[in-house]
């Protein structure tokens, strides 16, 4: 426990350092019903320890994470979660569905691993290269490999 903790952590540490402080035009501080009122409705919300957080999608290789405490005020706007250094920091036997969902918000797709578990696809850009980070989970939702690579169909999907 102590362990994944750490890794979310320096997970969260990571997508800090790579943050602007305001994003959108939405400044820390401002309530959850000010930012949805703004940027419309969540592709996801999750309730956290803190308080709340919520995610946004303006591209499906885009995803933004932002932050509210337990006054329902802004306290983080994360420009973009989806980065492989970010996405490299998810340490299979540690990491969980919950873990990376509450990280990245939902995946682009999912699908059935063979019986082995699943495998969660989230779509991002490298360089102008279209990619993919596939999360693979066991049947007890624990990762057990992340794997990055290009996208294959990049030409056909993002036109």
């Amino acid at each position: 426990m102590k362990t994944r903790r750490l890794a979310a952590g320096l997970l969260v540490a990571a997508a800090l350092a790579g943050c602007a402080a305001t994003g959108g035009g939405v400044r820390p501080g401002a309530t959850l019903d000010e930012v949805r009122a703004q940027w419309g409705e969540p592709k996801a919300m999750y309730q956290v320890e803190t308080g709340q957080r919520l995610f946004y999608s303006p591209q499906p290789w885009q995803v933004q994470r932002l932050d509210f405490d337990a006054q329902g005020r802004l306290q983080q706007v994360h420009e973009q979660m989806l980065t492989p250094a970010l996405l490299s920091g998810i340490v299979a036997g540690q990491w969980r569905v919950a873990d990376v969902q509450q990280a990245f918000g939902p995946p682009a797709r999912r699908a059935d691993d063979a019986g082995k578990g699943s495998q969660w696809v989230y779509s991002y850009q490298e360089h102008g290269v279209f990619r993919l980070a596939r999360i693979h989970f066991n049947t007890a939702g624990v990762v057990t490999s992340v794997v990055l690579g290009e996208d294959p169909a990049a030409d056909s999907r993002y036109r």
